[in-house]
């Protein structure tokens, strides 16, 4: 064999070896369980030095010759780069928004953080809400995922109002499903309360809030508004497990309280969100599991088959406790939260009312039609509704209490879609459900306030 021959041979066997080993410690680096944008980075920066390797080891080229090469190549790289992050730099694009990166809370564009409540959102806000409901369950194969695109109108204090408010006849707090971000805001249940009240409803939910945070919002906004009665709205799917997220947020709150993460140009950059979002969807690619695993077939009013998704049964999300949750200690700090609560409203001459929302399964796990293989089927129930009516009652004789889970399956079982298909959240129907059933609540009893004066108008005579 000539020497030219064994040279392009051996130049061949060395650029194999070399890209071989450099795919597979991309491959490994990229798809481990921790790989986030970061690791991405400093992966993807040091593969395109080592491509490099075999183009210096072997190019004749001279040393000037194989630095301006590599010079070039590089400026050209950066340069197609510094286009895309000068929009992020001027803040002009939030790439965060654009690549839909997970982002903590107080990190996402538009709100900012908060010793009290981890997060507040900006008030005034006008905004669209654009959601897959994919991203939710994390499965695939489910075509087509539903796409929730609403209007997002909030008032000075970044509540899903219409208009600021001084006062008000009812307040609710609660989470996302007061909030109600996949529905527009005349579907909103706190709208439909004050069209069957004919009174002013003033929604005081916001996504991801917990137990703690929903007593710190009556304490900030709630109380003052002055209102004859306040709903409390507990969702059995993860306000058990908030407790724990928000006590771990306090041990982090100097971290969160930086604001300079939040609004740093790192957090909005092009590349840290595009890595995350090829993290996300190609390197390391939800569940295999088939969505249909997770789906029950249900019929409809116009006798239509529907496929509704479920999470993870009756818990939505990890960290709560096992069923049955009634004797459980995060219930008990519920019940601490609840009497709290009750104290202060009293002193007010407020009402208090407890709403207990369902999960989705607890509704629709009987209506529908699961595969042999299924693990819905196996999914357990608890008694937590009777629970919390048990637990409301010995705070207080005084505290009302809705459990909508009768309200939801009597119109469920009437063929009705009271939640979202694939999504853990009410549809407008479910608004309006919930929306009939507090209002009957609130007309059937008078409040402490009715009661103190009717005492003392019995007292005068």
């Amino acid at each position: 064999m000539s020497d030219s021959r064994r040279r392009r041979w051996g130049t061949l066997l060395f650029g194999l070896a070399w890209g071989g080993a450099l795919w597979l410690g991309l491959r490994v680096g990229c798809t481990a369980f921790d790989t986030n944008p970061e690791h991405l980075t400093g992966l993807l920066g040091l593969a395109y030095m080592a491509a490099w390797g075999p183009f210096f080891a072997l190019s004749r080229l001279d040393p000037v010759g194989k630095a301006a090469r590599f010079a070039l190549c590089t400026f050209s790289i950066a340069s197609t780069f510094a286009v895309l992050e000068v929009p992020a730099l001027l803040r002009i694009v939030d790439y965060r928004t654009v690549f839909t990166t997970p982002t903590p809370p107080w990190q996402r564009s538009g709100n900012r953080p908060d010793p009290d409540l981890i997060y507040v959102r900006q008030g005034h806000q006008r905004t669209r809400f654009r959601y897959d409901g994919a991203e939710l369950y994390g499965l695939r194969g489910a075509k087509p995922w539903q796409r929730y695109n609403c209007e997002l109108a909030l008032d000075a204090n970044g509540f899903r109002n219409p208009t600021d408010a001084d006062s008000t006849y009812v307040v609710v707090v609660g989470d996302s499903f007061v909030e109600g971000l996949h529905v527009e805001a005349p579907e909103l249940m706190t709208a439909r309360l004050a069209e069957k009240l004919g009174q002013t409803v003033t929604n005081l939910g916001r996504t991801g809030y917990g137990p703690q945070q929903e007593r710190n919002v009556l304490v900030r906004h709630g109380l003052n508004l002055g209102p004859k009665t306040c709903v409390w709205a507990f969702y059995e799917g993860n306000d058990l497990q908030d407790l724990h997220e928000f006590d771990a947020n306090q041990k982090n709150l100097k971290w969160i309280l930086d604001d300079r993460r939040s609004s740093s140009f790192y957090s909005r950059c092009f590349v840290r969100n595009s890595l995350g979002f090829a993290v996300r969807n190609w390197l390391r690619p939800d569940p295999t599991r088939p969505a249909a695993s997770y789906a029950g077939r249900f019929t409809d009013r116009a006798g239509k088959d529907v496929e509704i998704y479920f999470s993870t049964g009756i818990q939505h999300g990890a960290g709560g406790p096992e069923l049955p949750r009634g004797d459980s200690d995060e219930l008990k700090r519920v019940r601490a939260i609840l009497a709290e609560a009750h104290e202060l409203c009293a002193a007010r001459g407020i009402e208090l009312v407890v709403a207990f929302i369902p999960a989705k399964f607890r509704v629709y796990h009987d209506l529908c039609r699961f595969a042999a293989d299924s693990p819905c089927r196996d999914w357990p129930i608890d008694d937590l509704p009777d629970v919390m009516a048990r637990t409301v009652a010995a705070i207080s004789p005084e505290i009302g209490y809705v459990d909508l889970s009768g309200p939801l399956r009597a119109a469920a079982r009437s063929g009705g879609l009271v939640y979202l298909p694939d999504d853990t959240h009410w549809s407008a129907e479910g608004h309006e459900v919930a929306a009939q059933a507090i209002a009957g609540r609130l007309a059937g009893r008078p409040s402490p306030r009715d009661a103190v004066e009717s005492r003392r108008g019995l007292t005068q005579r």
